[in-house]
């Protein structure tokens, strides 16, 4: 049996819009006046533009538009069953057709977590649409980088097990300890916050989550390209990082994305109080860093 959405996560939805692409709906969120420079908040795994929800709502009071869509697999977007359509490529095609769909020559792209390898295959084949970059704990490095436990798990044969039970209503306690080990509010956040996580992968979204983990290797042999990409991007950068992050971390990966992007150390925010999760534990000021660098940088 489907559960309905909660009540917070229903009203979310409900300010969605969908675009149709390749695998199927898209949903996006586009708030903030229409005229103002465009960020674009890409979300990782397993999440979605609900954890840009607080940061979305901040950017638009502080004169930017913030556009932050659901990838395919994810939020309230379609989730085909097929797995090729979770490749890294297909899903930076689609964030260049929502540019396309909203006449958005080119914005600048905050990403997190599997946004970032998104967003770096998009300015690998077409760096104009890139103004500038938010790097939000994320990766291109991959001796930097040893993926958590549970994405090895799930890419293994006791996956489609594991993904079932964790999309069932008892994978509702997984996700909310899941979050807990990876935000700084730990226990804190509310349960409705979880559900709006959980209820996606409840949806289907488990299928996303299967093909990132058998994917997880073959992805990762990329990342030496994406740090080239990096290196030849000609554009401004800020690095915004949740310091307590236990699996990508700040004193290893700033540096390098520092060293990579050209960023200057006015542009380098490590978090205190934020995990890997940091748009939950810090809203508020990431969307004041956010703003302030695109309009100190006219983009």
């Amino acid at each position: 049996m489907t559960r309905t959405p909660g009540p917070e996560l229903s009203a979310h939805r409900a300010s969605l819009q969908y675009l149709d692409v390749d695998a199927g709906r898209m949903a996006y969120l586009d708030c903030g006046p229409r005229d103002a420079p465009t960020v674009l908040l890409v979300h990782g795994m397993p999440t979605s533009s609900w954890l840009y929800r607080s940061v979305a709502a901040s950017l638009a009071t502080r004169g930017v538009r913030a556009v932050a869509p659901d990838l395919i697999g994810f939020g309230a977007s379609s989730k085909p069953a097929v797995g090729e359509v979770y490749s890294v490529p297909a899903q930076s095609r689609r964030i260049e057709a929502l540019l396309d769909h909203l006449t958005i020559d080119a914005a600048v792209f905050a990403c997190h977590d599997l946004g970032g390898p998104w967003v770096f295959e998009l300015a690998g084949h077409s760096p104009g649409r890139v103004k500038g970059l938010a790097i939000l704990n994320t990766s291109a490095y991959a001796d930097l980088m040893t993926p958590p436990r549970e994405a090895r798990l799930v890419g293994g044969a006791m996956g489609p097990a594991m993904l079932a039970a964790m999309g069932s209503r008892i994978g509702r306690p997984m996700i909310r300890k899941f979050f807990a080990d990876f935000t700084h509010s730990g226990r804190g956040l509310a349960a409705d916050v979880t559900d709006g996580y959980w209820q996606s992968l409840h949806e289907g979204g488990t299928r996303a989550f299967r093909s990132f983990a058998v994917e997880l290797d073959a992805a990762m042999g990329e990342f030496a390209r994406y740090a080239s990409t990096l290196r030849d991007l000609d554009v401004p950068a800020t690095i915004i990082w949740g310091a307590e992050d236990p699996v990508l971390r700040h004193e290893a990966l700033v540096p390098r994305f520092a060293e990579d992007l050209r960023v200057a150390a006015d542009d380098m925010h490590v978090l205190d109080r934020a995990s890997h999760f940091l748009q939950e534990d810090r809203p508020e000021d990431i969307a004041d860093i956010i703003a302030r660098f695109v309009h100190s940088r006219g983009l």
